[in-house]
């Protein structure tokens, strides 16, 4: 294998493994050419150790995972599903060690769709958008 492009969490078992079987190099993707390609694109690190052999932190492009529905689905419905995630973080933590980095206040970053109206109510009400 002499690479591979995966969009995946941090810490993914596949490169973990791969990592773990032959030396890697985590090649970075500096945040002015993710910034070139524009949305849905973030800039983020990948923290030093996150992978056996990375002895640095590394630039790369990331895509953030987005909650989608139909646009029939319910203004509460959508606001109480926006709602409890938020407020339940913890337990998103603890199913998952990814969901800690989840910062509601950057949560739009990115955004690909038009927010539910009943998710815009929940984002007004916590002052993250106007």
């Amino acid at each position: 294998l002499d690479a591979t492009l995966q969009s995946a969490g941090l810490g993914v078992a596949s490169i973990r493994d791969l990592a773990t079987s032959v030396p890697i190099n985590v090649v970075a993707v500096p945040a002015e050419d993710v910034a070139k390609i524009g949305s849905p694109y973030l800039s983020v690190i990948i923290p030093n150790g996150t992978y056996e052999g990375q002895t640095e932190d590394v630039a790369t492009a990331a895509v953030g995972n987005f909650l989608v529905t139909r646009a029939d689905v319910s203004d509460e419905t959508a606001y109480q599903m926006t709602k409890l995630m938020f407020e339940h973080l913890d337990q998103l933590a603890a199913a998952h060690a990814a969901a800690k980095a989840i910062d509601p206040a950057k949560a739009l970053d990115g955004m690909p769709v038009p927010l539910h109206p009943g998710a815009e109510k929940y984002y007004k009400e916590k002052g993250l958008i106007k």
